[in-house]
C-alpha cells in the first residue's frame, strides 16, 4: 500500500494544531482550578475537608481529568480511605501506648513488692541477729556461771595422779587369776594334750591380739561377729580342747586370710568353757608348749589348720655337785669355776631373783615357778621387757641363753623404765612395780578385747577421769576409772581404787603394755619440759 509522505507544510499544520490543543487543555485546567476556588469560596467545606488529606497536585490531576461531579466523588472516596487507615494506625498506636503503660504499671508493682519483701527480710534478719546476740549473751552468762560453779565444786573424778607410798600388800593376788568378773557358770573341760619335743601335730590356728606365754592362764571372750568364733565353734564341736595361738595384732581377719602366718606360736588348752548365750563363747585357757609352724592349710573359708613341730627347752646338765665337791671337780678338770657356774641355770636364776629385788620390793618373786623353764616364762609375762625382746625370748630354745638374756635386760633397767608410747614422757618407775596377779596380768573386757597390764602402785604425768565403778572390775574389791597421759592425753589404762579403806594398796594402776615403752638407755628420761608432742 502506497502512502505519500507528508511535506513540510503538512508538518507545520499538524504542529500548529497540537499547540492549539495544549493551549486549550491548559486553559481548561485553569478554568477548573478557578471553579474549585469558587466552589470552596461559595460554601462547599465538605469537599475541601475531604480533599485536605490528599496531595494537592494529585487532586489537581483528578479534577482536570474527570468531570466535576465524578472528581468530587473520587476525592471524597480517597479522603475516606486515608481517614480509616489513619484511624487504624492511631488505634494501634494507642493500643501500644496502653500496653506499655500497663507493663510499666506491672513492673512498678513488682518492684514495690520486691522492695517490700526486701524490707521484710531485712527486718527479719535484724530480729534474728538481735536474737543471736541475745543468745550469745545468755550462753556467755551460762558459761561464766558454769565456770564459777565448777570452781566452787570439788573435783573428785578428775585429778592429777601423784606419787604414792606403799608399806605393805595385804591383797590376795591369786583372786584376779580366777577371772571371776566373767560372771557366768563355767564347765570344766577334761583332758590335756602334751607332746614330746620334735613331735609333729595338726592344730587349729587362732589369731590373738596378745602374746600367749606357756604356763599363763588367761580368758577369751569371743563374739559371733568375730573370726575366732567359727574357729572355736568348730574346735568344740569336734571335741577338741587344744589349739595353736599366734600373735596377730590389728586387722586380724585380713591377715588371717591373706597373709603368711607367724612361724612361732604356743599351744593353748581350753580348761573351762561357757556357752550360755548363742552369740558368745567364753573360755578360760592355759598356754602350754611352744611350736614352730611347718605348713598351713585352709579347711574352710575361715578355718586354718597347721602342721607344727613342738619345741622344747634345752636345759644343760647341771654341773654343780649336790655333795659340794664342785671345787674338786673343777680343780681336776683344769677349768676356772666361773666357766661352769655361768652355765648353771640355778645360779642364773639366783642372780635374776637378786636383780628383781633391786627393781621393786613389791614384785613377789616368791610366787615365781621353781622349774627353770617355767621361771623363764613367768619372767616374760611379769617383767617390763619390750615386745621384740619377749618374742626373741620365746623363740630361744636354749634355756640358759634365755635366762642370761633376761638377766642382762633386767640389769639395764633405769629409774624410769616405762614411758608413754605416743609422746615419750616418763610414766612408771621400775621401783614402783607391783604384783597384783599370780599370772601375768591378762584380762578381757565385756566386748571381748584382751589386755596385758603392767601394774604399779605409783605413777607420774598421768590423770584419772570418771566416777570409779566396780562393774566388771578385773580386781575384785577395787573400783576402776580411766587413766590418761597429761602430756598428750593418750589413753594409758586404768586406776584401781579400793572400796575398803583398810586394804593395801588403797590405790594402784593397771597400764596397757602397748600404751607404754621401756626406756633402757642411760639418757635423761622424758619429761613434760623436753618432750615435743
Amino acid at each position: 500500500m502506497d502512502e505519500t509522505p507528508p511535506d513540510d507544510n503538512d508538518r507545520q499544520d499538524e504542529e500548529g494544531a497540537g499547540m492549539d490543543i495544549v493551549e486549550d487543555n491548559e486553559n481548561t485546567v485553569e478554568h477548573q482550578q478557578l471553579d474549585m476556588q469558587d466552589t470552596e469560596e461559595d460554601g462547599h467545606p465538605e469537599v475541601q475537608n475531604e480533599a485536605s488529606g490528599i496531595d494537592q497536585n494529585f487532586a489537581s490531576i483528578i479534577l482536570s481529568n474527570f468531570p466535576p461531579e465524578e472528581a468530587e466523588q473520587v476525592l471524597q472516596d480517597l479522603a475516606e480511605l486515608d481517614s480509616e487507615e489513619a484511624l487504624e494506625e492511631q488505634w494501634q498506636e494507642h493500643q501500644r501506648e496502653q500496653q506499655a503503660i500497663e507493663e510499666a504499671a506491672d513492673q512498678f508493682e513488682q518492684d514495690q513488692i520486691a522492695e517490700e519483701e526486701a524490707v521484710e527480710q531485712l527486718r527479719q534478719d535484724q530480729i534474728a541477729e538481735e536474737e543471736a546476740i541475745e543468745q550469745l549473751e545468755q550462753d556467755q552468762i551460762a558459761e561464766e556461771e558454769a565456770i564459777e560453779q565448777l570452781a566452787r565444786m570439788p573435783r573428785p573424778h578428775v585429778q592429777l595422779e601423784r606419787a604414792q607410798h606403799l608399806e605393805a600388800v595385804d591383797y590376795d593376788i591369786a583372786v584376779p587369776s580366777q577371772h571371776s568378773y566373767l560372771d557366768m557358770p563355767m564347765q570344766r573341760v577334761e583332758g590335756c594334750n602334751y607332746w614330746l619335743e620334735g613331735q609333729t601335730v595338726n592344730l587349729f590356728l587362732v589369731p590373738l591380739d596378745v602374746i600367749v606365754i606357756p604356763g599363763q592362764t588367761f580368758p577369751l571372750r569371743i563374739r559371733d561377729s568375730t573370726l575366732q568364733f567359727g574357729i572355736v565353734r568348730s574346735l568344740l564341736d569336734g571335741n577338741h580342747n587344744t589349739f595353736g595361738a599366734v600373735h596377730m595384732p590389728g586387722e586380724r581377719e585380713q591377715m588371717y586370710l591373706g597373709r603368711s602366718w607367724s612361724q612361732f606360736g604356743v599351744t593353748v588348752q581350753i580348761i573351762e568353757v561357757s556357752e550360755d548365750t548363742p552369740h558368745e563363747i567364753v573360755l578360760k585357757c592355759r598356754g602350754r608348749q611352744r611350736f614352730k609352724t611347718i605348713k598351713t592349710h585352709r579347711s574352710s573359708n575361715t578355718n586354718v589348720h597347721a602342721t607344727v613341730s613342738i619345741l622344747a627347752d634345752h636345759i644343760p646338765a647341771r654341773i654343780r655337785d649336790p655333795a659340794g665337791k664342785l671345787r674338786e671337780f673343777v680343780a681336776s678338770s683344769g677349768h676356772p669355776a666361773w666357766l661352769y657356774e655361768i652355765h648353771d641355770v640355778y645360779n642364773v636364776m639366783a642372780k635374776i631373783r637378786k636383780e628383781i629385788s633391786k627393781v621393786s620390793r613389791f614384785v613377789n618373786i616368791d610366787m615365781a615357778p621353781k622349774e627353770p623353764d617355767m621361771f623363764s616364762y613367768w619372767l616374760i609375762s611379769a617383767m617390763p621387757f619390750k615386745f621384740n625382746q619377749r618374742v626373741q625370748m620365746l623363740r630361744e630354745n636354749n634355756l640358759v641363753v634365755r635366762l642370761m638374756s633376761q638377766l642382762s635386760h633386767l640389769k639395764r633397767l633405769n629409774e624410769y623404765d616405762y614411758c608413754c608410747e605416743l609422746c615419750g614422757i616418763a610414766i612408771v618407775c621400775s621401783s614402783h612395780l607391783l604384783s597384783m596377779s599370780t599370772d601375768g596380768p591378762f584380762f578381757v573386757n565385756p566386748t571381748g578385747h584382751a589386755f596385758e597390764l603392767v601394774t604399779a602402785y605409783s605413777i607420774q604425768n598421768a590423770l584419772s577421769n570418771g566416777t570409779p565403778t566396780e562393774r566388771d572390775s578385773w580386781f575384785p574389791g577395787y573400783a576402776w576409772s580411766y587413766l590418761y597421759c597429761t602430756n598428750c592425753m593418750s589413753f594409758l589404762g586404768w586406776k584401781f581404787t579400793s572400796v575398803d579403806d583398810a586394804r593395801q594398796p588403797s590405790v594402784f594402776y593397771g597400764i596397757q603394755r602397748n600404751a607404754v615403752s621401756v626406756l633402757e638407755d642411760d639418757g635423761e628420761p622424758a619429761t613434760a619440759e623436753n618432750v615435743i608432742v
